[in-house]
């Protein structure tokens, strides 16, 4: 299952906020509807994150047994906390 903003843009960051604010109550509201239990919310941004249909979109995907479903894996990057911080104080004066 998957659902979009009416507004239309390609990545996550170019939809108005007010049409974000209503993304996550939407998607509690489709799973519970759908009976669903045990679910992942996705959303990909772009080619390299897999995002294959250039519409922002948020996929609703059920897991129902360990082995279907998303399955997520990536590498663990283990930065300094000299590295955190320093990535930290980024976001915060980029707020």
């Amino acid at each position: 299952m998957f659902f979009l903003p009416i507004d239309h843009a390609e990545f996550m960051h170019e939809v108005p906020d007010e049409y974000l604010a209503d993304a996550m109550p939407l998607a509690k509201k489709v799973a519970v509807a759908s009976g669903l239990k045990y679910y992942n919310i996705l959303q990909n941004n772009g080619k390299l994150a897999h995002q294959e249909v250039p519409h922002v979109h948020f996929h609703i995907i059920p897991k129902t047994k360990e082995d279907d479903g998303l399955a997520m894996r990536w590498t663990q990057l283990k930065p300094s906390q000299d590295e955190l911080k320093a990535k930290l104080d980024s976001i915060k004066q980029n707020l």
